[in-house]
């Protein structure tokens, strides 16, 4: 049984994006926003239980990221641990690409979010070492499981057409 939608009602205050004029550097720090969201995706999935939104560092970004020729959301980054001896803060950084994922209603914030976590992994009870894991087939099975494949999977149509458009868009407004 997929993730019922209609409970997000209750979250929506933390899902409105605020409106940045122009991301400067490419990147904007976005803790604020996004780490709300990730404690609800930490309490309402089991596949994502583990992960430790505090240890992760959230930004958006101003450029588009594509993965097997097609554009997404976001992604995530594991530090090295030379990077960590300088701040050990954080064990990740995940990117969100802003011009898209401010458009995006609540569902999809969910499911696109959940899918950038879904690349954690907790490691075992033994040797609990947050890792940076690969998708499955593309996507995390465990987050099409969770949302329904139709769901997850429409969502990423979603992100993929929308990015599409964006980049035309900043192409033509570049050539005029």
């Amino acid at each position: 049984m997929a993730f019922d939608f209609n409970k997000l009602s209750e979250i929506n205050e933390i899902l409105e994006t605020p409106i940045y004029p122009e991301i400067s550097n490419g990147y904007e720090h976005a803790d604020d926003d996004i780490k709300p969201i990730a404690d609800y995706i930490k309490k309402i999935t089991i596949h994502n239980e583990y992960i430790e939104p505090n240890r992760i560092k959230y930004f958006y970004t101003s450029k588009p990221k594509k993965d097997g020729g097609r554009y997404i959301i976001g992604s995530l980054i594991q530090r090295t641990d030379l990077e960590r001896l300088v701040d050990d803060r954080y064990d990740f950084i995940l990117t969100l690409f802003y011009p898209i994922w401010k458009d995006l209603d609540a569902k999809n914030k969910i499911i696109q979010l959940d899918k950038v976590l879904s690349g954690i992994d907790p490691g075992t009870f033994e040797s609990a070492s947050f890792k940076k894991k690969q998708a499955d087939s593309k996507e995390y099975v465990s987050n099409m499981k969770f949302f329904g494949p139709d769901n997850v999977l429409d969502s990423s149509e979603i992100v993929h057409l929308a990015c599409q458009k964006f980049v035309k868009e900043e192409k033509e407004k570049r050539k005029k």
